[in-house]
């Protein structure tokens, strides 16, 4: 990997696991409040819970590499608990892909639109880095919270860390939906040459060569809390996400195309629910 490529993951290079970088970027956390909820005071007026993830260009293996944006809705309106002892295979959180957007101002759209009346669009709840990387025989999702520096009450809400990672794999398409799990609203949209990668035989299927599984409509994701903190992520994935610079609230409003004035901010601000 050249240098230009580690330009957001520092590599310990004393760890033994010999990660590899599937993919990095840009995360997002977005709710959305129930009809009637206009001022949110807790998960009882929290309809939905999103996840945006934007990677760069150099991890797009499309052949015009354009940009593009995942949106994941997470089951449970909330990111898996990080346990202090190993992650259960047990405490699998669902998530589906909703979206995939080429252009951002579809993106805001879909989000930020009033769904049943004025103030039903989306909330934005953080702003970080995040990537994905192959560790032994499964990935990871980790991720560096940058606005709000610090998580605040909206953000334990949701489950959002500082700092951490959660183990990631898709539902295999070619078997049932294994029991306990929402069916996906429509079926997974994967064409018939990457539906052709699916052969194991295990329910859970790892992104341990790409993350393209991840890339398609209502592609079934399952999230487990792996670990938390920069040093735990640091020793464990050999990797250290950084952040970057200062002024980091401007970079949501910038890179989404959002005017200020057109969302709530107390979230990204403060830490609050709004």
């Amino acid at each position: 990997m050249s240098k230009d490529q580690k330009n957001n993951v520092n590599y310990n290079n004393g760890n033994n696991h010999d990660p590899e970088v599937l993919e990095e970027g840009d995360i997002y956390f977005f709710y959305r409040p129930k009809k009637n909820s206009q001022n949110v005071k807790d998960m009882e007026d929290v309809r939905r819970f999103f996840m945006v993830t934007a990677p760069e260009d150099k991890y797009i293996n499309s052949k015009d590499k354009k940009q593009f944006y995942r949106l994941l809705v997470i089951g449970k309106k909330s990111l898996p608990e990080i346990r202090k002892s190993e992650a259960r295979a047990s405490e699998r959180f669902w998530a589906r892909v909703g979206g995939i957007f080429e252009d951002k101002n579809e993106l805001t759209k879909e989000l930020f639109s009033d769904e049943f009346r004025k103030g039903d669009g989306a909330r934005p709840a953080g702003f970080g880095k995040y990537v994905i990387v192959r560790h032994k025989n499964h990935s990871e999702i980790a991720y560096v919270l940058e606005t709000p520096e610090e998580p605040g009450e909206a953000q334990k809400e949701f489950g959002i860390e500082k700092e951490a990672s959660y183990i990631i794999s898709v539902i295999n398409p070619k078997k049932p939906t294994p029991s306990g799990y929402p069916s996906s609203e429509e079926t997974p949209n994967y064409p018939d040459k990457v539906l052709q990668e699916f052969d194991q035989e295990e329910n859970f299927v790892s992104l341990t060569k790409d993350t393209n599984f991840i890339n398609y409509l209502n592609a079934q994701v399952i999230l487990i809390g792996a670990r938390e903190g920069k040093d735990s992520i640091n020793k464990e994935l050999g990797i250290d996400i950084e952040e970057k610079g200062s002024g980091k609230s401007k970079d949501i409003f910038r890179k989404l195309n959002i005017r200020k004035g057109q969302i709530p901010i107390k979230p990204l601000t403060e830490g609050k629910l709004e």
